[in-house]
C-alpha cells in the first residue's frame, strides 16, 4: 500500500515536471494602434483554478461570449478574441487527455506487482502523458497570449495620454519560474524604469513591490523543486532494484515536490493577478 501511494505521488511530480519542460518561452512585443473610444468599457481579467478565465467589462463580471460580441463591434480592427477562446479549449482537452494517459499508467501499476521491471514502463508511460499534457500547456499558453495581446489592443484605445505610455505585460516561463516582463508600447521596461513610472501612483507602486517580493520567493521554490525533479528521476528509474534506503528519500523527496508544485500554481497565478492589476491602476485611475 506504501508503494503504492508512492507511485501515485511520483505520477502528480512527472507530470508537473513535463508541463513545466515543453512550456512556451517566446517573447511578445506589441506596437499599439492609436485611437481613443472612451466610450467602450475597459476589459480585465483575471486567471482561476483549472485554466479558467473570469472577464470583466468596468470591474463587473461577464462571458466570453460578451467580451467577443465587444470586441467584435469595432469595425475597423480585428480581434483575435474568439479564435484564441477556441484553441484554448483544445488545449484543454489536449491537456486532460495527457493526464488521462498518465492515470491509466497508474492503474496498471495498481493491478500488478509492484516491481523494478514495472515501475520502468510506467515511468515512461506517465513521461509520455506528460508530454501530450505539455502539449496541451503549450496551446494554452499560446491561446492565452492570443487573448491578452486583443484585450490589451481593445484596451489601448481607451488610453488618451498616447499609445507610448500604455503600459502591458508578457509572461514568459522557465525551469526557474515565470518571468514577467512590462512593456511601454513596444520597448521593453527594466524594473528601475518599472518603478520610476509607479511613483506618480502610490496604489500601483505598492502592488508592483509585492509582485517583485513574490517573484524572488518564487525563484527560490523553483531552483529547490528543480533539484528534487533530479534527485526523484535518478531514484525511481536510475537503479535496477529498490533498496530501502533508497526508498525512505523517495517519500520526502516526493511529498516535498508535489507540495511545492501546488503551491507554485497557485502562487505564480497570483503574481500574475497582482501584476495585472497594478498596470490596470497605471493605465486607466
Amino acid at each position: 500500500m506504501k508503494n503504492r501511494f508512492l507511485i501515485a505521488l511520483l505520477l502528480l511530480f512527472s507530470i508537473s515536471f513535463t508541463s513545466i519542460a515543453f512550456s512556451q518561452t517566446t517573447r511578445e512585443s506589441r506596437t499599439y494602434f492609436l485611437g481613443n473610444f472612451s466610450t467602450q468599457p475597459v476589459i480585465t481579467f483575471k486567471e482561476g483554478f483549472l485554466n479558467q478565465t473570469t472577464y470583466y467589462l468596468n470591474g463587473q463580471k461577464s462571458s466570453p461570449a460578451e467580451v467577443a460580441a465587444l470586441l467584435n463591434s469595432v469595425q475597423n480592427e480585428e480581434f483575435r478574441f474568439s479564435a484564441g477562446q477556441k484553441k484554448k479549449n483544445w488545449g484543454t482537452t489536449i491537456n486532460l487527455t495527457g493526464l488521462a494517459v498518465s492515470i491509466g499508467s497508474v492503474a496498471y501499476l495498481f493491478t500488478n506487482e509492484i516491481t523494478p521491471a514495472n515501475v520502468r514502463p510506467w515511468f515512461w508511460v506517465t513521461f509520455g502523458g506528460g508530454v501530450v499534457q505539455g502539449t496541451g500547456s503549450i496551446l494554452i499558453r499560446d491561446a492565452d497570449r492570443r487573448i491578452r495581446r486583443s484585450i490589451n489592443d481593445f484596451n489601448a484605445y481607451h488610453y488618451s495620454g498616447g499609445a507610448d505610455k500604455f503600459l502591458t505585460m508578457d509572461v514568459m516561463d522557465s525551469f526557474l519560474g515565470l518571468k514577467i516582463n512590462i512593456y511601454e508600447g513596444p520597448m521593453q521596461l527594466e524594473t528601475d524604469q518599472v518603478l520610476s513610472r509607479f511613483q506618480a501612483n502610490p496604489e500601483a507602486l505598492q502592488l508592483y513591490e509585492q509582485v517583485l517580493r513574490r517573484d524572488k520567493v518564487s525563484t527560490v521554490a523553483n531552483v529547490v523543486n528543480s533539484a528534487l525533479r533530479i534527485g526523484i528521476f535518478f531514484l525511481a528509474v536510475g537503479f535496477e532494484s529498490q533498496s530501502s534506503s533508497q526508498n525512505d528519500l523517495l517519500i520526502p523527496f516526493t511529498f516535498t515536490g508535489v507540495g511545492l508544485n501546488i503551491f507554485l500554481r497557485f502562487y505564480e497565478r497570483k503574481t500574475r493577478n497582482l501584476t495585472r492589476k497594478a498596470l490596470y491602476k497605471y493605465n486607466y485611475q
